[in-house]
């Protein structure tokens, strides 16, 4: 049966039922072979689970930013920590002399 979505258009949904009657009577118009080809093609749940490619350039983006803010975090992690170095060092330099 075909559901609308106000955003995505029509989806389809169909059960394993429906599934399986759509197997068979592929399986008398073209032949086993054929239609088994034809469903191993389709998704098992529907459309709906596929991400589009638009879903994956959403999420590689997403990527690409958490990517830029892990790389700028560790960034200012490792320049903390060698100017803490640096800073004990200066102590350990300033209390030999005394």
């Amino acid at each position: 049966m075909a559901v609308q979505r106000p955003t995505e258009g029509f989806i389809m949904r169909v059960n394993e039922a429906e599934r399986f009657d759509m197997q068979v009577g592929l399986r008398l118009l073209l032949g086993d072979e054929v239609a088994n080809t034809l469903m191993e093609h389709l998704p098992p749940s529907g459309w709906s689970d596929v991400a589009r490619t638009r879903d994956i350039e959403f999420l590689d983006k997403r990527l690409e930013m958490i990517e830029k803010r892990f790389n700028i975090v560790i960034s200012v992690g490792i320049a903390w920590g060698l100017a803490l170095i640096a800073l004990q060092v200066q102590i350990m330099l300033s209390i030999s002399h005394l």
